[in-house]
C-alpha cells in the first residue's frame, strides 16, 4: 500500500497537468478520495490545473480542513477562480482560513468578473516610489515577497505608475542615486477590466514575463504574468467544450500518452485507501 501511495506521489508531482485530466473525468467522491489522501503541496499544481469548476466540486467533497490546506498551497489566481465555484457559505470559511494578506488579495480578486484581466492578476506587484534612492529601493526588494519579475515598478504617492527600472541597472547603480534618473517608459499596461482574452495580443508578450495592470485612475494595482495569461485562456478554452466527468480511471488512462505511464497511473490510483465523503456544511 505504501508502494502504492508513492506512485500517486510520483505521478502527481511529476505530471501535474495529465493528471489534473484523469482527475476531472473521475466521479467527485474518487478524486475527493485522491486529493484528501496526498499533501497539499504534492496536489496543488494538479488542482491548479482542472478546471476550476471541477476543482470546486472536488474541495467540496472533501474534509474542510483537508480543502483548506490544499487551497492555500495553490497560488492566488488558480485559488481565486476555484473559489467563484464554491458555495457561498463554504468560500467565506476557506476565505477565514487563508493568511490574512492572502484573504484580502483573493478577495479583491473576486470583485472582478471572471474573464477580465483583474480576476487573473498577481495584486502582489513590487512598486517603490519615486522618491527613494538605490539604497532605499533594494532595502525595499529584500522585504518584499519573492517575485519572478527582472523590474520593479516606480510610482508616486497615489500609486499612478511612473515607469520601471530593471534589476540589473538597479543592481549597478550608486547606492545613493535617485530612482528618477534610472526610470524608463512602460511600454504598454492592461486595464483592469480588460477582457482577459484581448490581453493576449499584445506584441510585448515575445520579452515579457509580465504586463503592469492599472485601474480606471491609472494606479498600478497588480501584473499579469504570460503563464496565468496561458492558464485563463486554456480554463476559458475547454471550459466552454468540455463537460464534469463521469468516467471511470480505466477510461480515463486512453490514448497515447497514457499507454506510456497506464501501468503507474493505474495501479497508484486504482489502490488509493478509501476515504469517506464529506459534504459541505450547511450554515
Amino acid at each position: 500500500m505504501a508502494d502504492s501511495r508513492n506512485l500517486v506521489l510520483a505521478f502527481v508531482r511529476t505530471h501535474a497537468t495529465e493528471a489534473a485530466r484523469v482527475l476531472e473525468s473521475l466521479p467527485t467522491q474518487d478524486a475527493s478520495a485522491m486529493f484528501a489522501a496526498i499533501p497539499p503541496d504534492s496536489g496543488a499544481a494538479a488542482m491548479a490545473a482542472m478546471l476550476p469548476p471541477a476543482a470546486a466540486r472536488v474541495l467540496t467533497g472533501m474534509p474542510e480542513h483537508n480543502a483548506s490546506a490544499l487551497l492555500n498551497a495553490t497560488s492566488h489566481q488558480s485559488a481565486v477562480a476555484i473559489l467563484r465555484h464554491v458555495p457561498a457559505t463554504m468560500r467565506a470559511r476557506l476565505l477565514a482560513g487563508m493568511p490574512p494578506a492572502a484573504a484580502l488579495a483573493a478577495q479583491m480578486l473576486l470583485g472582478f468578473p471572471d474573464d477580465t484581466v483583474g480576476a487573473w492578476m498577481d495584486s502582489s506587484v513590487v512598486a517603490v516610489p519615486a522618491s527613494f534612492d538605490v539604497q532605499a529601493a533594494l532595502a525595499h526588494l529584500r522585504t518584499a515577497p519573492d517575485s519572478e519579475l527582472d523590474h520593479l515598478f516606480v510610482v508616486d504617492a497615489e500609486q499612478h505608475l511612473h515607469g520601471r527600472i530593471g534589476l540589473h541597472a538597479l543592481l549597478r547603480a550608486d547606492e545613493r542615486a535617485m530612482l528618477s534618473g534610472l526610470i524608463r517608459p512602460v511600454a504598454t499596461t492592461l486595464s483592469v477590466m480588460m477582457p482577459i482574452a484581448s490581453a493576449r495580443t499584445s506584441s510585448l508578450w515575445d520579452r515579457s514575463q509580465a504586463l503592469p495592470v492599472i485601474d480606471r485612475d491609472k494606479r498600478l494595482i497588480g501584473v499579469l504574468r504570460r503563464v496565468t495569461l496561458a492558464q485563463a485562456l486554456r480554463s476559458r478554452n475547454r471550459g466552454a467544450t468540455e463537460a464534469p466527468g463521469t468516467g471511470s480511471v480505466a477510461g480515463a488512462l486512453a490514448g497515447s500518452y497514457w499507454e506510456i505511464v497506464s501501468g503507474l497511473s493505474t495501479a497508484s490510483l486504482g489502490l488509493l485507501p478509501a476515504v469517506k465523503r464529506v459534504q459541505p456544511e450547511e450554515p
